[in-house]
């Protein structure tokens, strides 16, 4: 029978990572059954609770009296690293929060290789997409190629035209 004894520096501990926002769900649950092991609870009474196997509570419970915290951590993902950082992105996504100009994808592929990124542009619009960020086309209007003036003219010209008050001849 495995059980586990904490000391109060690790009961500390356990309830800084038990809060920690960035901790993976998985790993929030072994270090529940650490919490309930230490609280006096058998592996048969923990598994039902966590809705895990008792075999799988076991593994768990050794690999904290062998390695600690540490090792109910989870194990790297196979295959390749990302070639952007979450930093870098949310870099990305605040200059164009900015609103001082519109972006597009070429142009985020720019400014990101400007920071030694290289990705392709579908890649850039795929991380957009992610980051919740949408192209939309800027209106364009003339307003300020008008001349105020001129306009006010042609809108009282337009609205006589309107009520029939003058012929168009």
């Amino acid at each position: 029978m495995y059980r586990i004894h904490l000391t109060d520096a690790h009961q500390s501990e356990l309830l800084r990572l038990a809060r920690l926002g960035s901790l993976s769900p998985a790993t929030r649950t072994r270090l529940e059954m650490v919490r309930l092991s230490d609280a006096g609870w058998s592996v048969p009474r923990i598994a039902p609770h966590l809705h895990q196997h008792e075999q799988t509570v076991r593994s768990w419970i050794k690999a904290f009296l062998s390695g600690g915290f540490d090792a109910l951590s989870d194990k790297p993902r196979p295959g390749k690293r990302a070639t952007v950082s979450a930093e870098t992105l949310w870099a990305l996504a605040s200059e164009i929060g900015k609103g001082d100009r519109t972006w597009n994808s070429v142009q985020a592929q720019a400014w990101l290789a400007l920071r030694g990124v290289s990705l392709k542009r579908t890649q850039v619009r795929h991380y957009l997409r992610q980051l919740g960020l949408r192209y939309k086309r800027t209106a364009r209007t003339l307003r300020h190629k008008q001349n105020a003036e001129e306009v006010a003219e042609k809108q009282v010209a337009l609205a006589t035209l309107q009520k029939g008050g003058m012929s168009s001849t």
